[in-house]
């Protein structure tokens, strides 16, 4: 028994090693990513251990692939988003062994699948990836992609909730739609949207998403009066009697930029650790929960020249998105780690039993690694927001994008009737 005892410290060693909150590991990438050095963040990052270990492989593939997208490689960061979502794909069906180790250590020890939330965002990002290397139609085959997953997901009740804060997709899908002149399917995008902010579920953030609403309504009223539809125009008209928007015709005389702020950072998670009695020792309970990160820049204004266009519209709410996402799997959390923790007692009494020693270092075992999960995407913004810029066809024309609290920032276009472009930036500020 002695030798069993012996045994057991240079494993639990490795175990605790390996128990490392990935929140601070990858602090020191996070760190170079908010200070705009991109390059540097992606060598950190692949010099780190999630580059090799295989049950991070997606998210190793996640957050390279932000890296990447955030310097303008976009095909490279769409290579990556793609990898990480097949490795998500498959672990529906190729995971037992890792979930088995999760049940006997601890969460972080099986592969990683994503956050609902993050599943979903994979193809998003990847759509804007290819819209912004003007791929329309590649756009809406990952656009189609994340409808796909939100479909299995809610089929899964995972996820369901999070979703009510998700206005960008479909926005976004019409968008583009639009960009080909597809205008019917750009209605149906909108309306959806439309629909996902005004229904009943989504009264929590129906106030976040107010100036979300207004924008889908314009877009919508624009259409539908260009392509004579008359009952959904009737409708809007009494539904919104102030409401007010372009031409369609004027639209399409003039180029329009899409304008697509990534604003702040996203939450990260973090350990909330709980000590209850079981029998004769102690066992600790963790759980992940996300920490908001302070930044000052929520919001972005538009000039041309030296005449205010706007404020960008907040589209997506990923911080609070993510958020819901843990809450949602809250309670199949529990049930698994009761289970978890009872097991380990189970061993750990076991063992007290036939060696105090050895049970007392399985005591101090099952502390040790009953820690939280923290991993996840961090380098995603708090928030995805939006804002259309109509300008005058064949001249040069100034953009000019003042964020709240960050650097100003200046694009000179110059577009064709009916031409479309996106132009995209972040802050951390």
């Amino acid at each position: 028994m002695k030798s069993k005892t012996f045994l057991f410290f240079p494993i639990f060693a490795l175990l605790l090693n390996s128990c490392q909150s990935y929140t601070d590991s990858n602090a020191v990438v996070r760190k170079e990513m908010y200070a705009g050095k991109y390059k540097e963040a992606t060598v950190l990052i692949d010099k780190s251990g999630i580059a090799t270990e295989n049950r991070n492989y997606a998210l190793y593939r996640m957050e390279k692939g932000m890296l990447l997208y955030l310097q303008g490689e976009y095909p490279t960061a769409i290579t990556n988003w793609t990898q990480a979502d097949r490795k998500i794909d498959d672990l529906y069906t190729t995971s037992i062994s890792k979930t088995a180790a999760s049940f006997i250590v601890n969460d972080s020890m099986s592969d990683y699948s994503g956050e609902a939330h993050e599943k979903v965002l994979l193809p998003i990002f990847s759509s804007l990836a290819y819209f912004a290397n003007n791929d329309q139609n590649n756009s809406l085959v990952m656009i189609r992609r994340a409808y796909d997953i939100k479909k299995y997901l809610n089929s899964e009740n995972e996820g369901k909730n999070s979703f009510k804060y998700d206005a960008f997709s479909h926005y976004f899908s019409a968008m583009v739609y639009e960009s080909k002149a597809e205008w019917d399917n750009a209605i149906v995008e909108y309306r959806t949207a439309l629909k996902n902010i005004q229904s009943e579920e989504n009264q929590s953030s129906k106030e976040k998403l107010k100036n979300a609403e207004i924008q889908i309504l314009k877009e919508i009223g624009r259409l539908a009066e260009f392509r004579k539809r008359n009952d959904l125009l009737s409708e809007l008209k009494k539904a919104n009697p102030q409401l007010k928007w372009n031409k369609h015709t004027d639209v399409l005389a003039k180029g329009e930029i899409y304008i697509v702020y990534e604003s702040g950072k996203s939450p990260i998670k973090v350990p909330k650790d709980f000590f209850i009695p079981t029998g004769g020792s102690i066992a600790r309970v963790s759980f992940p929960e996300y920490k908001v990160m302070s930044y000052k820049s929520h919001y972005a204004d538009i000039y041309i020249d030296d005449k205010n266009l706007g404020r960008t519209i907040v589209m997506e709410d990923i911080g609070k998105m993510g958020e819901q996402a843990l809450n949602d799997r809250r309670l199949r959390d529990i049930v698994k780690m009761a289970a978890r923790v009872i097991t380990k007692e189970i061993a750990a009494k076991k063992l007290r039993d036939e060696n105090p020693l050895a049970g007392l270092a399985a005591n101090a075992f099952n502390i040790a690694t009953e820690v939280a999960d923290t991993r996840g995407w961090t380098a995603l913004p708090d928030t995805i927001q939006i804002f259309r810029v109509s300008v005058k066809p064949n001249k040069e024309t100034n953009i000019i994008i003042r964020p709240e609290s960050s650097n100003q920032l200046t694009f000179t276009v110059n577009l064709k009737p009916n031409e479309k472009k996106l132009i995209r930036f972040r802050t951390f500020d």
